[in-house]
Parts: structure tokens; C-alpha cells; sequence
């Protein structure tokens, strides 16, 4: 098994397929000039799934972490953990599924599962360097990272000017 995870603007699932919006995030800026800094973001995960992953259950974990030089902190995204969680996942989001064989899948097939998981509103504690976590049974799938910067410090590159092109 192995995931892709991807931070945009918004993605949803649809007849199997996912549909992503302003996909590849790398800076993010915050409406809020004090902590909390509220952001809205999704995540989009494509899970690719062989015939020796299907009709198992699996446990997927949602990590973010700030990173401060040489120092790591998890960031809570939830404050819940499963009846019979482990306490490691506090703050995570933790997901089980399981991905049923279908009868057209063959050996070397490898399907495509896809997820999307929004965050809208989520505080983040103070500007810097983040990154997502994806683990699927414990192994880390993926990572996408970001940088909260002050709203004003955001500048986009400009297309051409009306008309050239």
C-alpha cells in the first residue's frame, strides 16, 4: 500500500474520483494577525491499494507538526481519540478502513483509493514551518509541508499584463 497526500484549497470525493481546487499549497497566510491563526485547507489523499491490502482492515493517522530549527511539536487537530485508541494518537486524526477485493482486480493491480479530509478553521499556533503526516499501519505514506506566513508578507507572482501572451 502507499498514499499521496496533497494540501489545496479544497478537495472532495465523487463517484470514486477526487476532485482537488488550488492544489500544491506551500505558503499560507492567515486572516487573524494574532494566535490562532485560522486557515482553510484540505487535504487530498490518493491511497493506491495492490490485492494484498484489500478485505484488511488498515488504520490511517493524520499528523501535523510545527517545526521550530531542529525542534518538532505535534499540533492537536483533535482533542477525541477511538474508545480503544492507543493514547501515541492524541491530537490525530485517525481513520480505519477497508478496501474490498474487487472480483476485477488482479496480481500487480494496483487501485486507487481516494480521500479528502477538509480543515476548515484550523488554528494554527504560530507562523512558521508545518508539516502533514500521512501513516497508513504505522508506516508514513507522504508529506506535505507549508509555511504560515503574515497575511501582508504573501505575494503571488503576476501573469502577463492584459492582452500579451
Amino acid at each position: 500500500m502507499d498514499a499521496k497526500v496533497m494540501l489545496c484549497d479544497f478537495a472532495e470525493v465523487s463517484g470514486g474520483k477526487l476532485f482537488i481546487a488550488g492544489a500544491g499549497l506551500a505558503l499560507l497566510a492567515s486572516p487573524s494577525p494574532v494566535p490562532p491563526y485560522p486557515v482553510n485547507v484540505s487535504l487530498a489523499i490518493l491511497g493506491l491499494i495492490s490485492p494484498a491490502d484489500t478485505d484488511v482492515q488498515h488504520k490511517m493517522t493524520i499528523e501535523l507538526v510545527q517545526q521550530s530549527g531542529e525542534q518538532e511539536a505535534r499540533v492537536m487537530l483533535t482533542d477525541q481519540l477511538p474508545e480503544e485508541g492507543d493514547p501515541a494518537d492524541r491530537g490525530m486524526i485517525v481513520l480505519y478502513f477497508m478496501a474490498p477485493r474487487s472480483p476485477q482486480m488482479q496480481e500487480g493491480d494496483e487501485w486507487s483509493m481516494p480521500m479528502a479530509v477538509p480543515l476548515f478553521g484550523l488554528g494554527l499556533p504560530q507562523l512558521g514551518s508545518y508539516y502533514f503526516s500521512v501513516r497508513v499501519d504505522g508506516r508514513e505514506m507522504d508529506r506535505s509541508s507549508f509555511r504560515l506566513l503574515p497575511a501582508q508578507q504573501i505575494q503571488f507572482a503576476e501573469g502577463p499584463p492584459a492582452g500579451v501572451g
